[in-house]
């Protein structure tokens, strides 16, 4: 009797564990990116000429917060992605945005994101474009204390933001189509997939894959737009 009892404890083991190896495959999303991301060298300018030094908290070290540090990893499976980005030491209590690189040079997509002609867009779902364009600097109100691409830092200047994502962030386009809106003026550029430019690609350059920026003057995100912002981090 004990045998048999081994036999059948044995079985469901084995069963139960199998299950769980399918759940897994099933879920089998493949890790592309799992590295640090880099540190912008002291007095580096943004897009909007602003600087960590210039706007942010004073760090208590002197050496303008050049001791944080980031990671990024990103999953993907099919037309999908996971993104997850770890900070520590950065500027404490501080809502920081993550972008995404469409815009890039030989002649890879040279008018950027169709919405705004930015070189870079709001590392967010496509589903997520209507609710970043109604908190952009060209529509009333500006601005926002959260969105899709926003996470804030605690106390001790560490903070994670996490996403999953409509399309894949290796080799993958930006989902502009969803989305009928345009930022005056833009109206002119079809809202069509864009290829994400990443710098690793052979043929390709840009300045990064993904960004990481602070808003330390107003505290707030402006959707489709980086605008005030001080660049952090970035990969590659």
């Amino acid at each position: 009797m004990k045998k048999l009892e081994l036999i059948l404890i044995a079985g469901v083991i084995v069963s139960m564990s199998g299950l769980a190896q399918a759940s897994g495959s099933k879920s089998g999303s493949k890790k592309v990116i799992d590295d640090d991301m880099s540190r912008r060298g002291p007095g580096s300018t943004s897009g909007s000429g602003d600087t960590v030094e210039a706007n942010c908290a004073v760090d208590p070290s002197g050496n303008a917060w050049q001791g944080a540090t980031a990671t990024v990893e990103v999953k993907q499976k099919g037309t999908g992605s996971e993104v997850e980005i770890e900070v520590e030491g950065a500027a404490p209590n501080t809502l920081f945005t993550v972008w995404l690189r469409v815009k890039g040079t030989g002649g890879l997509n040279p008018l950027g994101s169709p919405l705004t002609g930015g070189g870079a867009t709001p590392l967010a779902p496509g589903t997520a474009l209507d609710d970043l364009n109604a908190i952009s600097p060209w529509v009333v109100p500006a601005g926002a204390s959260s969105s899709a691409n926003s996470f804030l830092t605690d106390s001790k200047g560490e903070g994670e933001f996490e996403i999953d994502l409509d399309f894949p962030v290796v080799g993958g386009a930006y989902p502009f189509q969803a989305t009928a809106t345009s930022r005056p003026g833009h109206e002119g550029h079809p809202n069509v997939p864009t290829a994400i430019a990443d710098p690793r690609v052979a043929g390709q350059s840009g300045p990064f894959l993904l960004r990481v920026v602070s808003h330390c003057v107003d505290g707030a995100s402006h959707g489709l737009s980086p605008y005030v912002r001080e660049a952090w981090f970035q990969y590659p």
